[in-house]
């Protein structure tokens, strides 16, 4: 008899980031963007995404013009998705 193993994704976080971090988070293959966002300082972010953080929101914003995302942040300064 052989043993089957259960395949978990492993989750990739953010913890309490040093200053607002960005985020971009992707599908396995790189080829989607599935979320974005930021965290901060007071924040974790979790995902079983893999992503590519930022602590400039102009990397970020560029980053996200490559994939033809332009994100729409309130007048609180709030993510609206």
């Amino acid at each position: 008899m052989v043993a089957q193993h259960k395949r978990t994704k492993k989750m990739n976080e953010i913890k309490y980031p040093l200053v607002r971090t960005y985020y971009i988070c992707f599908d396995n293959e790189r080829t989607e963007v599935k979320s974005y966002g930021w965290v901060d300082p007071n924040q974790v972010f979790t995902t079983i995404w893999i992503f590519d953080e930022f602590t400039e929101e102009e990397q970020w914003l560029a980053e996200l013009a490559k994939w033809g995302i332009v994100p729409d942040i309130d007048e609180q300064g709030n993510l609206v998705l």
